[in-house]
């Protein structure tokens, strides 16, 4: 940046496609999404409701998956006895 509207001038920032290339590095989309989604898929269900959904809560908050999709992951999760209606 130069010293116009009072940023102060920083090495290496002083041209437009070096400032972007290092923000993509620094601030950039990473692979934490997917990561948890895979995560996600593989939580198994070992006689803890409770457990099993704060899970899979911890692993949404990157993967955010709402919606039907959501209820199918988690309702594909729980044995065919254990799934109960949302009123």
């Amino acid at each position: 940046m130069t010293r116009e509207i009072g940023y102060t001038r920083q090495e290496g920032y002083k041209f437009w496609h070096v400032f972007g290339e290092q923000d993509l590095l620094r601030c950039g989309p990473t692979d934490e999404a997917e990561k948890s989604l895979r995560e996600m898929r593989s939580v198994k269900y070992r006689g803890d409701v409770a457990k099993s959904l704060m899970e899979m809560e911890n692993l949404n908050i990157h993967a955010r998956v709402t919606g039907i999709a959501w209820r199918k992951m988690i309702e594909d999760e729980l044995p065919v006895g254990e799934v109960v209606a949302s009123a």
